[in-house]
């Protein structure tokens, strides 16, 4: 049984995902999550095997694993839509289903990158913030209008990277 950890407000709340019923005391997010293994719906880890990576992607991420991700982030639908390169009415049209090879590497890279970015400024909440903040390095604009593409991926995880070092601007 596939155990996805969500952040959840109410005690007895459940969550179906994925056709399991799961309890807030098992979808609690700790700041350990895997965000590529929720977005996978199992299927993968941050550490798995590059050639395990290419064969899920070839084979679609399942779009409930996109939605828990959303929650999980605290994002609606539109801005995953946007940050995966694609719409939301898509996303809902395969709400049960598996998404493109192309939009599922875009899943996988996001959920990648927050974890980097979330891992840097301590906490979800402080990710968002920083991705909606406009930002020098994006020519004052937030970064989470360049998340979907990946050169605009790849200058986020460079700006992280320079912060870590102490570069400020």
């Amino acid at each position: 049984m596939l155990i996805q950890k969500i952040s959840l407000l109410n005690l007895n709340q459940c969550v179906i995902l994925s056709g399991c019923q799961m309890t807030e005391s098992q979808l609690k997010l700790s700041s350990y999550s895997d965000l590529v293994q929720v977005i996978s719906c199992g299927e993968l880890t941050s550490h798995s095997n590059p050639l395990s990576e290419i064969t899920v992607v070839r084979n679609g991420v399942n779009a409930s694993g996109v939605y828990a991700f959303a929650s999980l982030m605290g994002w609606d639908m539109a801005t995953v839509a946007n940050a995966l390169g694609t719409t939301s009415a898509t996303l809902s049209r395969c709400k049960s289903k598996s998404l493109s090879s192309q939009t599922s590497e875009h899943a996988i890279e996001v959920a990648r990158l927050s974890m980097i970015g979330i891992n840097y400024f301590g906490c979800i909440e402080n990710w968002n913030v920083w991705l909606n903040t406009a930002h020098i390095q994006f020519n004052g604009r937030p970064p989470q209008l360049v998340l979907n593409s990946i050169r605009g991926r790849e200058l986020i995880k460079n700006v992280i990277k320079q912060l870590q070092y102490g570069f400020t601007a």
